[in-house]
Protein backbone atom coordinates (compact mmCIF):
# COMPACT_ATOMS: atom_id res chain seq x y z
CA UNK A 1 0.00 0.00 0.00
CA UNK A 2 1.68 3.58 -0.94
CA UNK A 3 2.09 5.71 1.93
CA UNK A 4 1.79 9.40 2.00
CA UNK A 5 1.71 12.35 3.97
CA UNK A 6 -0.11 15.12 2.52
CA UNK A 7 0.87 18.32 3.91
CA UNK A 8 -1.10 21.98 3.63
CA UNK A 9 -1.40 25.20 5.72
CA UNK A 10 -5.39 24.92 5.34
CA UNK A 11 -7.74 21.73 5.67
CA UNK A 12 -11.31 21.91 6.56
CA UNK A 13 -13.23 22.07 8.86
CA UNK A 14 -10.09 23.31 10.75
CA UNK A 15 -9.08 25.97 9.30
CA UNK A 16 -10.25 27.57 5.81
CA UNK A 17 -9.47 30.13 3.91
CA UNK A 18 -9.69 29.36 -0.17
CA UNK A 19 -10.31 25.98 -1.71
CA UNK A 20 -7.31 24.52 -0.92
CA UNK A 21 -8.67 23.91 2.07
CA UNK A 22 -11.96 22.07 0.45
CA UNK A 23 -9.35 19.76 -1.28
CA UNK A 24 -7.10 19.17 1.38
CA UNK A 25 -10.25 17.97 3.83
CA UNK A 26 -11.85 15.89 1.00
CA UNK A 27 -9.43 14.64 -1.05
CA UNK A 28 -7.02 12.28 1.24
CA UNK A 29 -10.72 10.67 2.27
CA UNK A 30 -10.83 9.34 -1.32
CA UNK A 31 -7.37 8.44 -1.47
CA UNK A 32 -7.76 6.23 1.73
CA UNK A 33 -10.98 4.78 0.29
CA UNK A 34 -9.12 4.05 -3.11
CA UNK A 35 -6.24 1.94 -0.67
CA UNK A 36 -3.91 4.62 -0.22
CA UNK A 37 -2.21 5.40 3.45
CA UNK A 38 -2.69 8.77 3.62
CA UNK A 39 -2.03 11.03 6.56
CA UNK A 40 -2.22 14.85 7.19
CA UNK A 41 -0.43 17.20 8.56
CA UNK A 42 -1.03 20.73 8.94
CA UNK A 43 0.14 24.05 11.06
CA UNK A 44 -2.15 23.94 14.78
CA UNK A 45 -3.86 26.85 14.39
CA UNK A 46 -5.47 28.81 16.41
CA UNK A 47 -8.57 28.46 14.29
CA UNK A 48 -7.92 24.66 14.96
CA UNK A 49 -8.76 24.66 18.22
CA UNK A 50 -12.37 24.80 18.34
CA UNK A 51 -12.47 21.27 16.39
CA UNK A 52 -10.73 19.63 19.45
CA UNK A 53 -9.98 18.37 21.88
CA UNK A 54 -7.37 16.34 20.20
CA UNK A 55 -4.93 13.67 21.70
CA UNK A 56 -0.88 14.45 22.14
CA UNK A 57 1.07 11.98 19.39
CA UNK A 58 4.59 13.92 19.73
CA UNK A 59 5.33 15.36 23.05
CA UNK A 60 8.44 16.90 21.36
CA UNK A 61 9.79 17.57 18.00
CA UNK A 62 12.29 20.23 17.92
CA UNK A 63 12.92 21.81 14.91
CA UNK A 64 15.94 23.51 13.57
CA UNK A 65 16.17 26.06 10.80
CA UNK A 66 18.36 29.03 10.44
CA UNK A 67 20.68 28.29 13.16
CA UNK A 68 17.57 28.60 15.29
CA UNK A 69 15.69 25.68 17.18
CA UNK A 70 12.16 26.29 18.65
CA UNK A 71 10.03 23.55 20.27
CA UNK A 72 7.06 21.91 18.53
CA UNK A 73 4.68 19.37 19.24
CA UNK A 74 2.13 17.22 17.63
CA UNK A 75 -1.41 16.39 18.82
CA UNK A 76 -3.52 14.50 16.57
CA UNK A 77 -7.27 14.20 15.35
CA UNK A 78 -9.10 12.87 11.90
CA UNK A 79 -10.62 14.01 9.15
CA UNK A 80 -14.37 14.23 10.02
CA UNK A 81 -16.24 11.02 9.04
CA UNK A 82 -13.45 9.20 8.33
CA UNK A 83 -9.96 7.09 10.18
CA UNK A 84 -7.45 9.59 8.15
CA UNK A 85 -5.39 11.00 10.41
CA UNK A 86 -4.52 14.37 10.79
CA UNK A 87 -1.25 15.83 12.72
CA UNK A 88 -1.20 19.13 13.78
CA UNK A 89 1.73 20.86 14.26
CA UNK A 90 1.55 22.87 18.00
CA UNK A 91 4.01 25.83 17.61
CA UNK A 92 2.44 28.74 19.60
CA UNK A 93 4.38 31.47 18.99
CA UNK A 94 4.15 30.92 14.77
CA UNK A 95 1.10 29.15 14.33
CA UNK A 96 -1.55 30.55 17.17
CA UNK A 97 -2.62 33.70 15.59
CA UNK A 98 -6.05 35.40 15.52
CA UNK A 99 -5.69 35.11 11.35
CA UNK A 100 -4.41 32.36 9.26
CA UNK A 101 -2.17 34.19 7.42
CA UNK A 102 -1.80 37.79 8.58
CA UNK A 103 -4.46 40.88 9.59
CA UNK A 104 -5.76 43.78 7.33
CA UNK A 105 -5.10 41.45 3.88
CA UNK A 106 -1.33 41.28 4.45
CA UNK A 107 0.83 38.31 5.69
CA UNK A 108 2.12 38.22 8.79
CA UNK A 109 5.74 40.01 8.60
CA UNK A 110 7.55 36.69 9.80
CA UNK A 111 5.53 34.48 7.12
CA UNK A 112 8.68 32.89 5.74
CA UNK A 113 9.96 31.85 8.56
CA UNK A 114 6.60 30.04 9.59
CA UNK A 115 6.51 28.35 6.79
CA UNK A 116 9.72 27.20 6.56
CA UNK A 117 9.48 25.83 10.07
CA UNK A 118 6.26 24.20 8.56
CA UNK A 119 8.46 22.27 5.94
CA UNK A 120 10.75 21.66 8.67
CA UNK A 121 8.16 20.05 10.92
CA UNK A 122 6.94 17.98 8.02
CA UNK A 123 10.26 16.29 7.63
CA UNK A 124 10.73 15.53 11.26
CA UNK A 125 7.51 13.97 11.85
CA UNK A 126 7.76 10.71 9.88
CA UNK A 127 10.94 10.01 12.06
CA UNK A 128 9.15 11.29 15.41
CA UNK A 129 5.62 8.89 14.27
CA UNK A 130 7.43 6.18 12.90
CA UNK A 131 6.03 6.76 9.94
CA UNK A 132 7.99 6.28 6.56
CA UNK A 133 6.22 8.14 3.54
CA UNK A 134 6.72 6.95 -0.23
CA UNK A 135 5.82 10.31 -1.28
CA UNK A 136 5.44 14.00 0.62
CA UNK A 137 2.21 15.77 -1.42
CA UNK A 138 3.18 19.23 -0.58
CA UNK A 139 0.23 21.70 -1.78
CA UNK A 140 1.01 25.75 -2.65
CA UNK A 141 3.96 28.32 -2.02
CA UNK A 142 3.42 27.76 1.85
CA UNK A 143 5.14 23.81 1.69
CA UNK A 144 7.34 25.03 -1.43
CA UNK A 145 10.57 25.07 0.49
CA UNK A 146 9.81 21.35 1.50
CA UNK A 147 10.89 19.27 -1.38
CA UNK A 148 14.36 21.42 -1.34
CA UNK A 149 14.77 21.09 2.28
CA UNK A 150 14.28 16.98 1.50
CA UNK A 151 17.40 17.12 -0.56
CA UNK A 152 19.70 17.33 2.28
CA UNK A 153 17.60 13.23 3.68
CA UNK A 154 19.02 10.34 2.80
CA UNK A 155 17.35 8.77 1.10
CA UNK A 156 15.54 11.84 -0.43
CA UNK A 157 11.56 10.97 -0.64
CA UNK A 158 9.32 11.57 -3.33
CA UNK A 159 7.45 14.23 -3.59
CA UNK A 160 4.39 15.92 -5.58
CA UNK A 161 3.54 19.38 -5.71
CA UNK A 162 -0.18 20.56 -6.06
CA UNK A 163 -0.54 23.89 -7.23
CA UNK A 164 -3.89 25.51 -6.39
CA UNK A 165 -3.53 29.12 -7.74
CA UNK A 166 -0.08 30.08 -9.42
CA UNK A 167 -0.81 33.73 -8.02
CA UNK A 168 0.37 33.43 -4.83
CA UNK A 169 4.16 32.48 -4.59
CA UNK A 170 5.62 33.33 -1.46
CA UNK A 171 8.22 35.83 -2.38
CA UNK A 172 10.48 37.34 -0.28
CA UNK A 173 13.59 39.61 -0.35
CA UNK A 174 16.63 37.61 -0.24
CA UNK A 175 18.02 39.14 3.15
CA UNK A 176 15.67 36.32 4.68
CA UNK A 177 17.95 33.39 3.38
CA UNK A 178 20.13 33.18 6.47
CA UNK A 179 16.67 32.80 8.58
CA UNK A 180 15.54 30.07 5.99
CA UNK A 181 18.43 28.12 6.22
CA UNK A 182 19.43 28.90 2.61
CA UNK A 183 22.90 29.07 1.43
CA UNK A 184 24.85 28.39 -1.60
CA UNK A 185 23.13 25.84 -4.01
CA UNK A 186 20.08 25.74 -1.82
CA UNK A 187 19.99 29.73 -2.12
CA UNK A 188 20.70 29.71 -5.85
CA UNK A 189 17.63 27.12 -6.15
CA UNK A 190 15.23 29.49 -3.89
CA UNK A 191 16.12 32.11 -6.07
CA UNK A 192 13.79 33.86 -9.18
CA UNK A 193 13.92 37.07 -9.84
CA UNK A 194 15.75 38.01 -7.50
CA UNK A 195 13.59 36.73 -4.73
CA UNK A 196 13.63 34.09 -2.82
CA UNK A 197 10.27 32.16 -4.21
CA UNK A 198 9.12 29.14 -2.36
CA UNK A 199 6.58 27.84 -5.03
CA UNK A 200 9.26 28.43 -7.90
CA UNK A 201 11.51 25.94 -5.19
CA UNK A 202 9.19 23.76 -5.34
CA UNK A 203 8.61 23.71 -8.77
CA UNK A 204 12.73 23.17 -9.55
CA UNK A 205 13.06 20.67 -7.00
CA UNK A 206 9.51 18.24 -6.80
CA UNK A 207 9.45 14.86 -8.41
CA UNK A 208 6.22 15.38 -10.58
CA UNK A 209 3.70 18.44 -10.44
CA UNK A 210 0.33 18.69 -10.47
CA UNK A 211 -1.95 21.60 -11.32
CA UNK A 212 -5.55 21.05 -10.11
CA UNK A 213 -7.30 20.95 -13.97
CA UNK A 214 -6.43 20.07 -17.41
CA UNK A 215 -6.72 23.20 -18.66
CA UNK A 216 -4.87 25.20 -15.98
CA UNK A 217 -1.76 22.56 -16.43
CA UNK A 218 -1.30 23.90 -20.25
CA UNK A 219 -2.23 27.82 -19.38
CA UNK A 220 0.16 28.61 -16.66
CA UNK A 221 2.88 27.13 -19.04
CA UNK A 222 2.19 30.45 -20.92
CA UNK A 223 3.30 34.26 -19.98
CA UNK A 224 -0.56 35.13 -19.84
CA UNK A 225 -1.20 32.86 -17.39
CA UNK A 226 2.37 31.69 -15.77
CA UNK A 227 2.46 34.74 -13.30
CA UNK A 228 6.68 35.19 -14.46
CA UNK A 229 6.82 31.30 -13.68
CA UNK A 230 5.69 29.91 -17.28
CA UNK A 231 9.54 29.14 -18.13
CA UNK A 232 9.93 27.15 -15.19
CA UNK A 233 7.03 25.12 -15.75
CA UNK A 234 7.77 25.10 -19.79
CA UNK A 235 11.10 23.57 -18.23
CA UNK A 236 9.40 20.60 -16.14
CA UNK A 237 6.25 20.05 -18.88
CA UNK A 238 7.22 16.36 -18.76
CA UNK A 239 6.68 15.96 -15.06
CA UNK A 240 3.46 18.47 -15.04
CA UNK A 241 -0.07 17.28 -14.93
CA UNK A 242 -3.41 18.28 -14.44
CA UNK A 243 -6.32 16.87 -12.48
CA UNK A 244 -9.68 18.04 -11.98
CA UNK A 245 -10.37 18.76 -8.19
CA UNK A 246 -13.95 16.58 -6.75
CA UNK A 247 -16.61 17.54 -4.48
CA UNK A 248 -18.10 15.22 -1.99
CA UNK A 249 -21.70 14.79 -2.71
CA UNK A 250 -22.70 13.85 0.60
CA UNK A 251 -21.80 17.59 1.33
CA UNK A 252 -23.23 19.02 -1.47
CA UNK A 253 -26.58 17.31 -1.73
CA UNK A 254 -30.37 19.35 -2.38
CA UNK A 255 -32.20 16.46 -1.26
CA UNK A 256 -30.46 16.22 2.21
CA UNK A 257 -29.05 19.84 2.66
CA UNK A 258 -30.55 21.27 6.10
CA UNK A 259 -29.68 25.10 5.13
CA UNK A 260 -32.18 25.49 2.15
CA UNK A 261 -36.23 25.48 2.53
CA UNK A 262 -37.26 22.57 0.24
CA UNK A 263 -35.55 19.35 -0.95
CA UNK A 264 -35.24 18.08 -3.99
CA UNK A 265 -33.16 15.89 -6.69
CA UNK A 266 -32.84 14.20 -10.10
CA UNK A 267 -36.05 12.80 -9.84
CA UNK A 268 -38.47 15.50 -8.45
CA UNK A 269 -37.63 19.13 -8.94
CA UNK A 270 -40.18 20.50 -7.59
CA UNK A 271 -38.75 21.58 -4.40
CA UNK A 272 -36.27 23.99 -6.80
CA UNK A 273 -39.33 26.60 -7.13
CA UNK A 274 -40.04 26.61 -3.80
CA UNK A 275 -35.92 27.70 -3.23
CA UNK A 276 -36.18 29.85 -5.85
CA UNK A 277 -39.29 32.02 -4.48
CA UNK A 278 -37.84 32.19 -1.08
CA UNK A 279 -34.19 33.67 -1.90
CA UNK A 280 -35.72 35.93 -4.10
CA UNK A 281 -37.70 37.11 -1.17
CA UNK A 282 -35.10 36.74 1.17
CA UNK A 283 -32.83 38.60 -1.05
CA UNK A 284 -35.54 41.57 -1.94
CA UNK A 285 -35.66 40.34 -5.10
CA UNK A 286 -39.22 40.31 -7.00
CA UNK A 287 -40.61 36.95 -6.30
CA UNK A 288 -41.10 35.82 -9.76
CA UNK A 289 -40.86 32.48 -11.22
CA UNK A 290 -40.99 33.34 -14.86
CA UNK A 291 -37.76 35.57 -14.40
CA UNK A 292 -34.36 33.58 -14.71
CA UNK A 293 -31.83 34.14 -11.33
CA UNK A 294 -28.34 34.46 -11.74
CA UNK A 295 -26.25 33.81 -8.24
CA UNK A 296 -22.96 34.36 -7.54
CA UNK A 297 -20.85 33.22 -4.42
CA UNK A 298 -17.23 34.35 -5.16
CA UNK A 299 -15.01 36.37 -3.66
CA UNK A 300 -15.30 40.36 -5.22
CA UNK A 301 -12.21 41.08 -7.19
CA UNK A 302 -11.13 41.67 -10.80
CA UNK A 303 -9.51 37.76 -10.60
CA UNK A 304 -13.36 36.28 -10.39
CA UNK A 305 -14.34 38.55 -13.55
CA UNK A 306 -17.00 40.87 -10.62
CA UNK A 307 -16.01 44.24 -12.61
CA UNK A 308 -16.99 42.88 -15.94
CA UNK A 309 -20.14 41.25 -14.23
CA UNK A 310 -21.22 44.56 -12.95
CA UNK A 311 -20.94 46.57 -16.57
CA UNK A 312 -23.20 44.18 -17.77
CA UNK A 313 -25.88 43.96 -15.08
CA UNK A 314 -27.88 47.55 -15.91
CA UNK A 315 -28.49 45.73 -19.17
CA UNK A 316 -28.50 42.31 -18.25
CA UNK A 317 -31.87 43.08 -15.78
CA UNK A 318 -33.38 44.53 -18.94
CA UNK A 319 -34.08 40.78 -20.54
CA UNK A 320 -34.94 40.20 -17.88
CA UNK A 321 -32.81 38.70 -15.40
CA UNK A 322 -32.50 38.82 -11.62
CA UNK A 323 -29.05 38.61 -9.87
CA UNK A 324 -28.13 38.07 -6.29
CA UNK A 325 -24.38 38.09 -4.73
CA UNK A 326 -23.13 36.77 -2.12
CA UNK A 327 -19.33 37.26 -1.25
CA UNK A 328 -16.61 40.30 -0.07
CA UNK A 329 -13.40 41.63 -1.74
CA UNK A 330 -12.31 44.64 -2.89
CA UNK A 331 -13.82 47.31 -1.35
CA UNK A 332 -14.52 49.33 -4.13
CA UNK A 333 -16.02 46.52 -6.18
CA UNK A 334 -17.90 45.91 -3.26
CA UNK A 335 -18.88 49.52 -3.48
CA UNK A 336 -19.69 49.05 -7.42
CA UNK A 337 -21.96 46.26 -5.86
CA UNK A 338 -24.08 48.21 -3.14
CA UNK A 339 -24.87 50.93 -5.98
CA UNK A 340 -26.31 48.52 -8.39
CA UNK A 341 -28.56 47.29 -6.27
CA UNK A 342 -29.67 50.97 -4.62
CA UNK A 343 -30.05 51.31 -9.19
CA UNK A 344 -31.91 48.39 -9.39
CA UNK A 345 -34.12 47.17 -6.34
CA UNK A 346 -35.74 44.17 -7.00
CA UNK A 347 -33.47 43.12 -9.84
CA UNK A 348 -30.10 43.12 -8.47
CA UNK A 349 -29.33 42.11 -4.52
CA UNK A 350 -25.98 41.85 -2.87
CA UNK A 351 -24.90 40.33 0.76
CA UNK A 352 -21.45 41.82 1.12
CA UNK A 353 -20.52 38.73 3.86
CA UNK A 354 -19.54 35.30 4.77
CA UNK A 355 -22.48 33.04 4.58
CA UNK A 356 -22.20 29.85 4.43
CA UNK A 357 -25.87 28.71 4.69
CA UNK A 358 -26.95 31.71 2.60
CA UNK A 359 -24.14 30.14 -0.21
CA UNK A 360 -25.97 26.92 -0.15
CA UNK A 361 -29.26 28.45 -0.88
CA UNK A 362 -28.16 30.76 -3.84
CA UNK A 363 -26.87 27.26 -5.08
CA UNK A 364 -30.11 25.56 -4.91
CA UNK A 365 -32.48 28.79 -5.72
CA UNK A 366 -30.41 30.41 -8.56
CA UNK A 367 -31.44 28.87 -12.18
CA UNK A 368 -28.01 30.04 -13.51
CA UNK A 369 -24.66 30.44 -11.73
CA UNK A 370 -21.97 33.23 -12.19
CA UNK A 371 -18.46 32.37 -12.74
CA UNK A 372 -17.20 34.99 -15.01
CA UNK A 373 -13.52 34.18 -13.96
CA UNK A 374 -9.90 35.84 -15.37
CA UNK A 375 -8.26 32.70 -14.27
CA UNK A 376 -10.25 29.67 -12.40
CA UNK A 377 -7.50 27.26 -11.52
CA UNK A 378 -10.24 24.68 -10.94
CA UNK A 379 -13.21 26.69 -9.69
CA UNK A 380 -15.75 24.13 -7.28
CA UNK A 381 -18.74 26.18 -7.71
CA UNK A 382 -19.65 25.27 -10.90
CA UNK A 383 -19.94 21.85 -9.74
CA UNK A 384 -22.08 22.54 -6.57
CA UNK A 385 -24.13 24.39 -8.87
CA UNK A 386 -24.81 21.49 -11.58
CA UNK A 387 -25.56 19.11 -8.36
CA UNK A 388 -28.07 21.64 -7.34
CA UNK A 389 -29.68 22.09 -10.75
CA UNK A 390 -28.31 25.54 -11.57
CA UNK A 391 -26.40 26.27 -15.00
CA UNK A 392 -23.11 27.93 -14.94
CA UNK A 393 -22.58 30.82 -17.03
CA UNK A 394 -18.47 30.79 -17.10
CA UNK A 395 -15.53 31.79 -18.98
CA UNK A 396 -13.66 29.34 -20.83
CA UNK A 397 -10.76 29.20 -19.35
CA UNK A 398 -8.98 26.55 -16.19
CA UNK A 399 -11.29 24.23 -14.30
CA UNK A 400 -14.01 26.23 -16.22
CA UNK A 401 -13.50 24.72 -19.74
CA UNK A 402 -12.46 21.22 -18.29
CA UNK A 403 -16.14 20.97 -16.62
CA UNK A 404 -18.38 22.90 -18.49
CA UNK A 405 -19.89 22.34 -21.93
CA UNK A 406 -21.97 24.30 -24.02
CA UNK A 407 -21.84 23.31 -27.51
CA UNK A 408 -23.88 20.21 -28.83
CA UNK A 409 -25.87 17.54 -27.31
CA UNK A 410 -23.78 17.60 -23.96
CA UNK A 411 -24.52 21.16 -22.78
CA UNK A 412 -24.33 21.55 -19.17
CA UNK A 413 -24.17 25.71 -19.40
CA UNK A 414 -23.03 28.63 -21.03
CA UNK A 415 -19.17 29.71 -21.95
CA UNK A 416 -17.49 32.50 -23.67
CA UNK A 417 -14.13 33.12 -24.31
CA UNK A 418 -12.96 37.01 -24.03
CA UNK A 419 -13.56 38.62 -21.14
CA UNK A 420 -15.52 41.57 -22.25
CA UNK A 421 -18.80 43.25 -21.95
CA UNK A 422 -20.00 42.09 -24.97
CA UNK A 423 -19.18 38.19 -25.23
CA UNK A 424 -20.32 38.16 -21.13
CA UNK A 425 -23.40 39.69 -21.94
CA UNK A 426 -23.55 37.15 -24.96
CA UNK A 427 -23.46 34.31 -22.81
CA UNK A 428 -25.89 35.59 -20.86
CA UNK A 429 -28.64 36.41 -23.71
CA UNK A 430 -28.41 32.82 -24.92
CA UNK A 431 -28.93 31.50 -21.09
CA UNK A 432 -31.57 33.45 -20.68
CA UNK A 433 -33.31 32.48 -24.40
CA UNK A 434 -32.54 28.88 -22.87
CA UNK A 435 -34.27 29.40 -19.69
CA UNK A 436 -37.55 30.36 -22.02
CA UNK A 437 -37.58 26.98 -24.05
CA UNK A 438 -38.49 24.95 -20.97
CA UNK A 439 -38.54 21.73 -22.43
CA UNK A 440 -34.73 22.28 -23.54
CA UNK A 441 -34.04 24.15 -20.19
CA UNK A 442 -35.38 21.02 -18.45
CA UNK A 443 -33.04 18.57 -20.59
CA UNK A 444 -30.14 20.60 -19.72
CA UNK A 445 -30.74 20.61 -16.08
CA UNK A 446 -31.23 17.16 -16.16
CA UNK A 447 -27.74 16.63 -18.03
CA UNK A 448 -26.20 18.78 -15.89
CA UNK A 449 -27.30 17.18 -12.35
CA UNK A 450 -25.95 14.03 -13.84
CA UNK A 451 -22.30 14.83 -14.16
CA UNK A 452 -20.34 13.13 -11.62
CA UNK A 453 -17.53 15.53 -10.19
CA UNK A 454 -17.03 13.06 -7.09
CA UNK A 455 -13.60 12.25 -6.41
CA UNK A 456 -13.04 8.89 -7.02
CA UNK A 457 -11.92 9.24 -10.54
CA UNK A 458 -9.08 12.47 -9.91
CA UNK A 459 -7.83 9.65 -7.01
CA UNK A 460 -7.62 7.25 -9.03
CA UNK A 461 -5.36 9.66 -10.99
CA UNK A 462 -3.46 10.71 -8.41
CA UNK A 463 -2.53 7.33 -7.12
CA UNK A 464 -1.42 6.75 -10.11
CA UNK A 465 1.00 9.99 -9.82
CA UNK A 466 2.18 8.62 -6.49
CA UNK A 467 3.44 5.34 -7.85
CA UNK A 468 5.12 7.84 -11.08
CA UNK A 469 6.82 9.86 -8.39
CA UNK A 470 8.03 6.55 -6.69
CA UNK A 471 10.00 5.64 -9.76
CA UNK A 472 11.18 9.13 -10.50
CA UNK A 473 12.80 9.98 -7.34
Amino acid sequence: MTKVLFASNEVVPFAKVGGLADVAGTLPIALKEAGVDIRVVMPLHRACLKHGPFRETVASLPIATGGRKLPASVVEGALPGSDVPVYFVKCDPYFDRAEIYGEGGRDYPDAAERYAFLCRAVLALPGALGFAPDVIHVNDWMTGLLPLYARESDPVPATLLTIHNLGYQGTFRPRKAAALGLKGEALATATHNKRINFLAAAIKTSTLINAVSRKYAEEIQTPEYGCGLEGLLQGRAAQLYGIINGIDYALWDPQTDAAIPAHFGREDLSGKAQCKAALQAEMGLRVDPNAPLLGCVSRVTPQKGLDALGEVLPEAVKLPLQFALLGTGEPALEKVYRDLVAAHPGSIAAAIRFDDALARRIYAGSDLFAMPSRYEPCGLGQMIAMAYATLPVARWTGGLADTVVEQGPEQTGFLFGELSPTHLMGALQRAHEAYGDRARWQTIVARAMAQDFSWKASAARYRELYGAAMVQA
